[in-house]
């Protein structure tokens, strides 16, 4: 039985303030936070509300950042969830010491980055069960039922033994690192954030009908083991549960 808690906003800004309250209620339970990102607009409405409203509010030396997954493509380039990142909040949020953050090296050849990031974790963060153990993972939800860079037709990739592995996407098979399942699955609170209307059908599978879809969508397997998943969802996204 999975420790479910969905969070319902009217939009994306409450959105972010709601999901913001939650990471300030963590660090009152952790000394320190390690967190995974994820890509796509929607952190970047949370950067960018991180960055205007809680620079005095979050202890940022206490959070240190890494990421879910990152395109196989140059930091500086636009399709880099590091470069995001950087762009709405490192940039913006110099209290957040560089020391502290821990980027997928995107321009690395795939399967030695994928080596090398999951030594990484190994190394920079707390074992339980012998896995890497994050204290929280951010989680973004596609339409066709991926969540970090393992899509459908790789569904089987989830459960690699392995800390990261490498996915191709579905249309042209460009590369992309991404953390398994087997981190996933491991850490203390795992958290989905999904906006607009597109993904409401998928949104309502998994929530109502996990079983039925669970070996169809990737999403439909995240069940932290020993931990709690929440979704922050919008209006849009939730019109069907």
């Amino acid at each position: 039985m999975i420790a479910e808690q969905i969070n319902i906003c009217p939009d994306a800004e409450v959105l972010s303030e709601s999901f913001s309250t939650f990471f300030r209620k963590m660090l009152n339970m952790y000394p320190h936070i390690n967190v995974a990102l994820s890509g796509g607009t929607t952190p970047n409405v949370i950067f960018d509300y991180w960055a205007e409203n809680c620079r005095d509010t979050i202890t940022w030396n206490r959070v240190s950042f890494f990421w879910g997954d990152e395109r196989c493509v140059p930091p500086d380039n636009e399709m880099s969830n590091y470069g995001m990142a950087k762009k709405h909040l490192f940039d913006r949020v110099p209290e957040i010491p560089e020391e502290n953050i821990f980027r997928i090296h995107g321009e690395n050849e795939p399967e030695e980055e994928a080596e090398r990031y999951g030594k990484l974790l190994g190394s920079k963060l707390v074992l339980r069960n012998k896995i890497p153990c994050f204290e929280l993972v951010m989680l973004g939800l596609g339409g066709d039922g991926h969540t970090l860079s393992i899509f459908p037709h790789e569904i089987s990739k989830w459960k690699s033994k392995n800390y990261c592995i490498v996915g191709g996407y579905p249309d042209n098979n460009r590369k992309r690192v991404s953390l398994s399942g087997t981190i996933v699955n491991n850490a203390c609170h795992v958290a989905f954030l999904v906006t607009g209307a597109g993904k409401a059908e998928t949104v309502r599978e998994i929530i109502q009908s996990r079983k039925q879809f669970i070996n169809t969508y990737p999403a439909a397997k995240v069940n932290p083991k020993n931990g709690y998943l929440y979704w922050f969802l919008d209006n849009k996204a939730a019109r069907l549960l």
